[in-house]
């Protein structure tokens, strides 16, 4: 310790310390106590209060909640389980537990900064690097919506590719440590869609390596570190066995594993994935990742009012319109005119910042071919991937053919990766400027970078002056308008309309220009500076100040549009949110067992997180972005043509509707529903369909109370035809999630139906003690064949999945830290040697 050069730790603690104040600074109410306003914590708050609730009582997470869809699998809401040496306190080490957002964006920086070390880049050049990605405005977006896992994700990634460099970089034993506890922590982060693109730079990355160590016939290498990379990323998904095992056992029977029903001739559905159209939603145009690069080209996001009123010409022919028209066309104020606008729109653009891009770019002509190749090749692809149907007939075969990648929706995600790979080829490069001792040539090799950017101005440029800057919302106030057969109403909304429509393009098209300039004026300071270094007008210190500074003002001016201190509310109004109304304490005064349809705000949203009634009863809706496939199908073909459906709302045991009135002041009301067939009954008949699908349509016209429906032939083993005994009965004893008990009697065999979900990796059902095969009546729900007498039966949830893997957990995370501990004692015993 005698001989360590301190002052080489000086650049680091600069960095680390400007990380943390510029994420205090930015979410500064975080430090007074407010919270964001975060749409999707909210709708996953709804999710697990049901597994909260049961933690209370029993000391861990159940495995299973009641309280959406009618029931499905906790684990994929709350975390479950246990592992003492979790790999996972390291991550909490490494946001020093700031408190959120502040962590996100300061773990973003330390884990980029940790890959820009990797590549030997100057300290001062990382750390500004290190802002730029992780301010990069995708980043606040997504946060201030909620995607926090996303988010965590996104923050790995850098160290999870610094770590394979290392490993590459023949430095074996750190290598294989930390890509084992990356690989780790990424997965940790449970956002697979983001652990999936981490996984396919790698292969693109490694392909590149490989190709130029067979080239130099480095064969001993190629092994070494390709088994050493294999074992450690083996030990980072074992370490997360509990969550990947569960989750791949769970997505096989959900709507990302397929429907039944997509042997129907449906278009919508498959059998082995999403559908085409589902996956392919929130696709970009085939020019729209410009965005990097000019933010608002395509008028930002759908929600944000990116023009000021008193400049808006759309709203200025809003404001001139009759105010009854005016009311009408406010929805339709939408500056966004991208490709996903049909989808939903956007939240805002993933612009990587115009001096990022422009260094980015001139790397591509700077630097030696280690690095660039790979890092094009998979900007690339990913841009094209990004395009989704745009580019519908290469993105279909990836759609068919790419492991996975049907199980993902969202193309235009899938920038994260040109996001990453730019913003370090940025560093890259800059840091290349800085070390070049041959300024002539550097000199050279500049103007020939400059012409490549001035190249996709010119692309820019030729794309605004060849675009409508119309969108679909425009375009169907139009035909609507053409529809109008009255000559004198059409008359007389005509001319305002076409003037609200004109003035929308106006902005936009003035917000495309704008953004054009404007980032030609911040890459005219970076470029001014790179020159005058090259003169030698200006230092190496300079210059990476300039730069970093300028760069990183040019992001946040961008990033507060989308999350700032508007974004945060106080802690009891957080609580408000979840302060049950009027009808949800009249309903909680009921303590039996039941469940609750909420379509006070419509079908869709009692399905999409519109009521919170998860959050207070048991409900047959509710939010989840995987639900069960025959849940699904239930919802598609039944539950959505409510009250049309009344036989599978009685099966659900749905005992209370809550509906939207407006009268003595109530904007709901709630309807109890007499027929609701309660937890369990015996059926008088059981009715078999050849299909799902006639199972499904059987639904809509049937007695649930007297029959039941299965799929198949007669079973033999199955009461064919139930004798009647008005004796006979089946109750519920109690439900605790993942054990459910019930008591039956009657005379003769019985065939019960359960109001609970069917789901068959972990149910197991028992008759006093005996296992019983559980089978699936009605297309969502269980039954079984109940002897005569008096019995108890149980359920209890055991998967499999769940119970193997946490050994494999625990083990392969007490490897990692042996790993670690290992490369620091080496490392110091090494340091003792040279010393």
């Amino acid at each position: 310790m005698k001989n360590f050069d301190w002052k080489k730790l000086l650049p680091h603690v600069i960095a680390v310390v400007v990380f943390i104040l510029v994420a205090v600074v930015y979410c500064k109410p975080t430090l007074e106590g407010k919270v964001l306003q975060q749409t999707d914590v909210t709708l996953w708050k709804t999710m697990a209060q049901n597994s909260f609730d049961y933690q209370k009582k029993h000391g861990e997470f159940p495995l299973w909640s009641n309280a959406i869809f009618s029931g499905m699998p906790a684990f994929q809401i709350t975390s479950v389980g246990s592992n003492p040496v979790s790999i996972v306190y390291i991550g909490n080490v490494l946001t020093l537990n700031l408190p959120k957002p502040v962590s996100f964006f300061f773990l973003a920086c330390i884990c980029f900064y940790f890959l820009t070390q990797v590549l030997r880049i100057n300290p001062y050049v990382g750390l500004f690097g290190a802002l730029s990605y992780a301010y990069a405005t995708y980043n606040p977006i997504i946060i201030s919506v909620g995607h926090e896992t996303k988010m965590q994700a996104i923050a790995y990634l850098p160290a999870f590719i610094g770590s394979l460099l290392l490993l590459y970089d023949k430095r074996y034993l750190w290598g294989t440590a930390l890509t084992a506890l990356f690989t780790g922590l990424l997965i940790s982060a449970n956002h697979l869609q983001i652990t999936y693109y981490g996984f396919l730079i790698v292969l693109i990355m490694t392909i590149s390596f490989g190709i130029r160590w067979i080239k130099e016939k480095d064969y001993k290498r190629l092994i070494t570190t390709g088994a050493l990379a294999i074992g450690a990323a083996l030990l980072g998904i074992l370490v997360n066995a509990v969550m990947l095992f569960t989750t791949y056992e769970y997505s096989k029977r959900t709507i990302r594993g397929g429907s039944e029903l997509a042997n129907q001739n449906q278009k919508d559905v498959t059998t082995t994935g999403l559908s085409k159209d589902y996956a392919m939603s929130y696709s970009m145009y085939t020019s729209e990742p410009l965005v990097m690069m000019f933010p608002r080209m395509y008028g930002g996001s759908s929600g944000n009012l990116e023009v000021a009123e008193d400049k808006s010409k759309a709203i200025e022919a809003l404001q001139q319109m009759p105010q009854q028209l005016g009311q009408q066309l406010q929805g339709a104020l939408q500056f966004y005119w991208g490709g996903i606008d049909g989808a939903g729109g956007t939240s805002g653009p993933p612009y990587l910042g115009a001096i990022v891009c422009f260094l980015a770019l001139l790397g591509f002509v700077l630097l030696d071919g280690k690095h660039k190749w790979w890092i094009l090749t998979a900007c690339i692809l990913t841009i094209i991937m990004s395009s989704g149907k745009y580019l519908d007939g290469i993105n279909s075969i990836f759609l068919k053919y790419l492991p996975m990648y049907n199980k993902f929706r969202a193309p235009s995600m899938i920038l994260v990766v040109p996001t990453l790979l730019l913003s370090m080829m940025s560093v890259l490069t800059l840091d290349r400027i800085l070390k070049f001792e041959n300024k002539q040539l550097l000199f050279q090799k500049y103007k020939k970078g400059l012409m490549v950017v001035g190249g996709v101005f010119v692309l820019a440029l030729l794309i605004y002056f060849s675009s409508d800057f119309s969108n679909a919302t425009d375009k169907r106030i139009l035909n609507n308008l053409s529809t109008i057969t009255n000559q004198q109403q059409r008359e007389a909304v005509e001319t305002p309309i076409r003037s609200f429509i004109n003035g929308m393009k106006e902005d936009r098209r003035g917000l495309f220009m704008g953004d054009i300039l404007r980032s030609f004026l911040f890459i005219l300071v970076a470029a001014g500076a790179i020159f005058l270094y090259i003169k030698n007008k200006l230092t190496a210190l300079v210059v990476i100040v300039a730069i970093g500074v300028f760069a990183f003002i040019d992001v946040m001016v961008i990033d507060v549009k989308y999350l700032n201190a508007d974004h945060f509310q106080d802690n009891t109004e957080t609580d408000n949110t979840f302060k049950p109304s009027a009808i949800d304490l009249q309903i909680s005064k009921d303590t039996g067992y039941y469940r609750v349809f909420d379509v006070s705000q419509g079908i869709d949203a009692a399905f999409n997180g519109g009521p919170l009634t998860s959050y207070f009863h048991n409900s047959i809706g509710g939010y989840h972005p995987a639900k069960l496939s025959i849940y699904q199908d239930l919802i598609e073909k039944q539950l959505s043509n409510f009250p049309s459906c009344l036989p599978v709302i009685d099966m659900l045991n749905t005992k209370y509707v809550i509906t939207s009135a407006q009268q003595n002041g109530q904007q709901q009301m709630v309807q109890e529903n007499p027929e609701a067939l309660g937890a369990a009954w015996f059926v008088k008949a059981i009715d078999y369909k050849k299909t799902a699908a006639e199972v499904m349509a059987a639904l809509t016209n049937f007695n649930p109370k007297d029959t039941a429906i299965l799929e198949g032939v007669p079973n033999k083993d199955l009461v064919a035809d139930p004798v009647k005994d008005s004796t006979a009965s089946i109750k519920l004893l109690y439900n605790d999630n993942d054990i459910i008990q019930y008591s039956s009697s009657s005379k003769n065999a019985e065939f019960a139906v359960f109001s609970e979900v069917y789901y068959d990796a972990g149910w197991v059902a028992t008759i006093d003690g005996k296992e019983s095969p559980i089978i699936r009546t009605n297309y969502v729900l269980r039954g079984l064949q109940v002897p005569p007498g008096n019995h108890t039966i149980v359920f209890e949830f055991k998967p499999a999945s769940f119970y193997n893997s946490t050994k494999a957990a625990i083990g392969a995370s007490a490897l990692i830290w042996l790993l670690l501990i290992g490369a620091v004692v080496a490392t110091f015993r090494k340091n003792k040697t040279t010393s």
